[in-house]
């Protein structure tokens, strides 16, 4: 029996809506959380990181991929909040490791960075390698 429906929600695309799953892990900033039946009302900020959802045996497990934001848990209900989130299955290896090369040029020379410019790329390589990783976890599927 599922316990939650899930909404993936970024500002320019409804990732997934209404999902169905039994399970939750959430990287949060505080570490990765796990939601499960009767979970307590919450809303605490995303990390980059890995959402997995495990469903019902009707439902297959999922995995997406995000970057920071907000997760609301709220009566059955769970929305994610996310600056970019995909499902892992449609990861662009070729397009992920092109942005994990020019952020780690940036990286190469911080002195040539504002504090808010070596944010922006830190972020973007740590996104790019979730990326490839879980993009190569999907092929072993």
């Amino acid at each position: 029996m599922n316990h939650y429906t899930v909404d993936v929600l970024t500002p320019s695309n409804v990732v997934v809506k209404d999902m169905p799953a039994e399970s939750l892990l959430v990287p949060t900033v505080r570490g990765q959380i796990n939601i499960l039946a009767e979970h307590t009302h919450m809303v605490t900020k995303l990390d980059t990181g890995v959402l997995t959802s495990f469903g019902a045996a009707d439902d297959p497990d999922r995995h997406f991929v995000l970057t920071t934001g907000l997760c609301k848990v709220l009566d059955g209900k769970v929305v994610i909040l996310a600056k970019t989130a995909e499902e892992t299955t449609n990861i662009d290896t070729d397009r992920a490791e092109a942005a994990l090369k020019v952020a780690q040029d940036h990286l190469a020379h911080p002195e040539n960075l504002t504090d808010y410019e070596y944010e922006k790329y830190f972020r973007k390589a740590e996104r790019a390698k979730i990326r490839i990783q879980m993009s190569q976890y999907s092929l072993k599927k």
